[in-house]
């Protein structure tokens, strides 16, 4: 019997269904194989992108660590021309009226030319300024002899006076104090001091710059503008001096702040920092990168200094305890939005490969059902045919026949008129009649005369 379409539809459910399975069998796979590569690929490129990250991470906190030494170097020149110059010691050697304002001249000169330097100053023994420049926001002037003042108990002129000769005192960067209080706005500090002596070797006083310790901080911004990292600077106790949080910074000069340090908040992290003098590491945080930078060379010393104006330092520093620390630091969330990013940019391209991939697959799928139908097809015309031909050899076979009745006995068995056994194996039709010799003998009396 021919194949026909059932009106039900079940016969279109089972080609579509058979269809999705082979859609299934093609785009499956693939797609676990190409999702399989694309995953791969981005991880590779993750793991690029991270590292030329660290790269650049480190290369930019070496820059920033060359350019804290070497703005310390040209300080450090700075104040050993002026501590030799030639009118300086001029005026330490007689009492020639003229030799002091030659040489506040030439110290304005100096304040003015280099900029750096918020206060050029030159003290006596006793801690009284001999001569003070202010840089006066751009406009340095000399300060009158009736506005010097008496620096004896500021802990920076007793640490530089009792240097030898020739030894530089660098103070901790901190916050200028004016009449005992904090100047406002805030103007971080260094001061660079050394010992002036007479021919004779006796000392006679120091000679005194105060770097504008916003210079170095701000170079330190302006060079980390173009790196995702935060940039800060710490002192050996792990405060901020320039922190992520403006209100984080400067906690040893303020009583209410003496605990925001890095080394409270993050202690694994600072024990790494501390540990190594340069440095790359992650945890749950981010990643810090950090390096050091020691301002202190061969005869020269720090200490401790004081947050208050009249308080002596704690005590000595050497050039090993002394140090300040770069670090940069990029949090976790700011890795995972690179990610993100990533993902982002080669998603789209990702979503039209599997589009064009499905579409591959459905055109694959479609003419492999094709090819099924036609195989099908032929499959049912080639046992339709072989039917056919063995029918018509059991045709043209013998068949057995009754010699009385004419009856046909088929494969079963049973006897079947002549007429219905042609016409279930044939395509044959009967139409009946009677012969000349049957009329005859049925019906004799319409042939007499024959």
């Amino acid at each position: 019997m021919n194949n026909v379409e059932r009106p039900d539809g079940k016969e279109n459910g089972g080609k579509l269904t058979g269809m999705m399975k082979r859609f299934c069998l093609i785009f499956l796979p693939l797609l676990a194989l190409i999702s399989a590569i694309t995953a791969g690929f981005l991880y590779q490129e993750t793991g690029v992108q991270r590292k030329l990250l660290l790269s650049d991470q480190r290369q930019n906190v070496e820059l920033l660590r060359r350019l804290a030494i070497n703005d310390i170097r040209s300080i450090i020149l700075d104040l050993l021309f002026l501590s030799v110059h030639p009118n300086l010691h001029q005026m330490l050697e007689n009492d020639d009226p003229d030799n002091r304002p030659k040489l506040s001249r030439i110290f304005l000169d100096f304040c003015k030319t280099k900029a750096l330097y918020d206060q050029v100053r030159l003290l006596d023994e006793t801690g009284m300024e001999l001569i003070r420049v202010n840089f006066n926001q751009g406009q340095p002037y000399i300060v009158p002899e009736d506005k010097l003042q008496n620096k004896a108990r500021r802990y920076y002129f007793a640490d530089t006076i009792k240097l030898d000769s020739g030894q530089v005192f660098v103070s901790p960067l901190d916050l200028n104090i004016e009449q005992g209080q904090i100047e406002q706005p805030l103007k971080p500090m260094i001061r660079f001091g050394t010992p002036v002596a007479d021919t004779e070797g006796r000392k006679r006083g120091i000679v005194l710059l105060n770097y504008f310790g916003a210079k170095m901080i701000q170079a330190l911004n302006k060079a980390s503008a173009d790196t995702i990292g935060n940039c800060m600077l710490l002192n050996s106790e792990g405060y901020w001096l320039k922190g992520i949080n403006p209100e984080d910074e400067w906690g040893f000069m303020y009583k209410d702040r003496k605990d925001r340090t890095l080394a409270l908040r993050n202690p694994r992290a600072w024990e790494t920092i501390t540990d190594r003098d340069e440095g790359q590491f992650r945890d749950e945080q981010g990643i810090y990168t950090f390096a050091t930078v020691w301002p202190l060379a061969y005869g020269m010393l720090s200490s401790t200094g004081s947050d208050q104006a009249y308080k002596p330092s704690g005590s000595a520093l050497t050039s090993k305890g002394y140090y300040w620390k770069i670090v940069s630091f990029i949090p976790s969330e700011v890795l995972s939005q690179r990610t993100t990013t990533l993902l982002r940019h080669w998603l789209p391209f990702y979503g039209l490969f599997i589009i064009f991939l499905g579409l591959v697959s459905y055109y694959l799928a479609l003419t492999a059902s094709r090819r099924r139908r036609a195989e099908e097809e032929r499959e049912r015309l080639i046992k339709k045919l072989q039917e056919t031909l063995a029918e018509v050899k059991t045709l043209s076979g013998l068949l057995p026949i009754c010699a009385n009745c004419k009856k046909i006995r088929d494969d079963k068995g049973y006897w079947n008129q002549i007429e219905a056994y042609i016409g279930d194996h044939s395509e044959a039709e009967f139409s009946h009649g009677i012969c000349p010799v049957c009329a005859k003998k049925l019906y004799p009396d319409f042939y007499k005369g024959d």
